[in-house]
């Protein structure tokens, strides 16, 4: 009796989640138009490190509003590391970041806000082994939960902008390997490339099952109880 109320009862709460969330949605697609490196991140004193892009010329190839694409815009990203660098496994390296971006029509932040936001989590993160096509790579990806994501834009709708949300941002061609300087990620250059994704909360089909479900064993339960 027990473990058929504990099966209803986690039914329910499950089919409750499914109906406060959905799958999230890729909102935007970029990468920048220049061959050279336009990411510069900054260590300082060993203990932090700072990264920033401005004014960067970028092609979004995908996006969610009726403005066709591709179209050009301007990326300004700046972060700044919130904890301490660690070594995993030997090769991979991962510290926190905290940041704002802007994807806007005009240089320096101006224009239409395309997409626009804050993060906070553990986010860069990258190997200090070359990838299998050569080179050196790295990303900076936030989601929320479990840290946290904020975006505002022009032309999205804000029912489209709600959480889980994520932020990713793709650095390649780095002028070294990731490493660590005291503390924190060492200095570098990179490329960058990127997406944003985020959910309506709307209900899902299959959370309602479910949650029904839930219900229905739950309702079984008390009857058998009563009894």
């Amino acid at each position: 009796m027990k473990k058929l109320a504990l099966l209803a009862t986690t039914a329910a709460f499950v089919g409750l989640s499914a109906l406060a969330q959905a799958a999230p949605t890729t909102i935007i697609t970029f990468a920048q138009n220049a061959t050279t490196n336009t990411i510069t991140a900054t260590a300082s004193g060993g203990t932090s490190t700072t990264l920033s892009g401005s004014d960067v010329a970028i092609t979004v190839s995908g996006y969610s509003d009726s403005v066709p694409t591709p179209f050009t815009a301007f990326l300004n990203l700046n972060a700044t590391s919130s904890g301490s660098a660690s070594l995993v496994a030997g090769t991979d390296v991962f510290q926190p970041f905290d940041g704002t971006f802007t994807i806007t029509s005009g240089a320096g932040g101006t224009g239409t806000n395309y997409l626009s936001g804050s993060f906070s989590d553990i986010a860069l993160a990258g190997s200090r082994v070359a990838g299998p096509a050569g080179g050196f790579q790295a990303s900076l990806i936030a989601t929320d939960p479990p840290g946290s994501v904020s975006f505002t834009s022009d032309n999205i709708p804000a029912s489209k902008l709600q959480d889980p949300s994520a932020i990713g941002f793709t650095f390649t061609a780095l002028t070294q390997a990731l490493n660590i300087c005291g503390s924190t990620i060492c200095s570098f250059t990179a490329s960058v490339s990127g997406n944003g994704s985020a959910s309506q909360a709307v209900p899902a089909p299959a959370g309602l099952a479910f949650l029904g479900i839930g219900l229905l064993g739950l309702a079984a339960v008390r009857r058998k109880v009563a009894v």
